[in-house]
């Protein structure tokens, strides 16, 4: 969220937080102590039509846990832990399913401010070999199954490569959870009506960042149990989406023919539509709900993609 854009939280600690209830404003903040431990069920479904033909329905859920390792007056480190078989998650054929059981992914650790913004992955290198290993084998077997030439693949593939194995696209893509996680972390928010902003979202492909217009608004507010479910909705800039296109185009060598009479009629629309339902104090989620659509119109290939996530708190009895 464009931090210029939202009163940023400052002077939370000059007095107590029990002290006063502000009936027109929520702050999420951090009340984490080392050892602290939560279980989550994370599902993510992806769906993919093709001329209005459902062509890509994946279901994928898992239990993750949350554990503060270290505190400190500056920042906290976690440890996200899960297991994730990279090898089902992509589709590996059967024959190879053996093969690549070795890309697991199974633990994370990050680092957020005293209040709980995210910061990065510290252990984002052991993550981006694993995503590298894996990409060079798919770029091989998909050589050796479809016949094609593997430096045509290698070049191809290259830019979804260096997305994968990048500090930048592991933090946003690979474990994009986390950042819905800590999404709302950090600032003082005015209940009373609708925030609009305008965010800055990072280019995987570098160059300057995606402009998108945002608006975020309280659905409820529950102060003596300090939880609230708030309402996230966002759309990317068109002209920036389409130069994002560009971009991959350039990446993939097409020729500048081609690259001009594919964008000259590109439609390329990604929407938000997030709902956040939290104990802002002490700032973990109950339930989280992300869905993403993405709608492409290149040359007469028309397609839909919708990306669903689920984080739910698990309680136990």
């Amino acid at each position: 969220m464009n931090r210029y854009k939202i009163i940023i939280l400052a002077l939370i600690f000059s007095t107590p937080i029990y002290s006063q209830i502000n009936s027109s404003k929520v702050a999420f903040v951090s009340y984490w102590s080392i050892g602290d431990s939560y279980d989550f069920n994370v599902s993510k479904i992806k769906q993919k039509w093709k001329d209005g033909n459902l062509t890509k329905d994946e279901h994928q859920n898992y239990i993750a846990n949350f554990t503060v390792l270290d505190s400190t007056d500056k920042s906290y480190t976690i440890n996200w832990s899960y297991e994730v078989d990279l090898g089902s998650t992509y589709k590996i054929p059967e024959k190879l399913v053996e093969k690549f059981s070795k890309y697991k992914l199974n633990k994370i650790i990050y680092k957020t401010t005293e209040l709980g913004e995210f910061i990065e992955i510290l252990n984002w290198k052991e993550v981006g070999d694993i995503m590298n290993n894996m990409f060079d084998d798919l770029i091989t077997f998909q050589g050796e199954e479809n016949g094609k030439q593997i430096d045509a693949l290698k070049t191809a593939m290259q830019p979804l490569k260096q997305i994968y194995s990048s500090k930048q696209g592991i933090e946003q893509l690979v474990v994009k959870e986390l950042q819905y996680f800590h999404q709302l972390m950090g600032l003082e928010y005015d209940i009373s009506e609708p925030i609009i902003y305008e965010e800055s979202l990072p280019n995987m492909f570098g160059g300057n960042p995606i402009k998108a217009q945002a608006k975020l608004y309280f659905e409820n507010v529950d102060f003596t149990e300090s939880y609230c479910t708030v309402k996230q909705e966002l759309s990317m800039d068109p002209e920036d989406t389409k130069e994002l296109l560009n971009q991959l185009f350039v990446l993939m060598k097409l020729d500048d023919k081609e690259i001009g009479r594919a964008l000259e009629t590109a439609v390329f629309k990604v929407e938000d539509r997030n709902t956040y339902e939290f104990y802002y104090n002490p700032g973990i989620p109950h339930k989280i709900e992300t869905i993403r659509e993405t709608v492409v119109d290149i040359e007469r290939e028309k397609a839909r993609s919708l990306d669903k996530t689920i984080i739910e708190l698990i309680y136990y009895n």
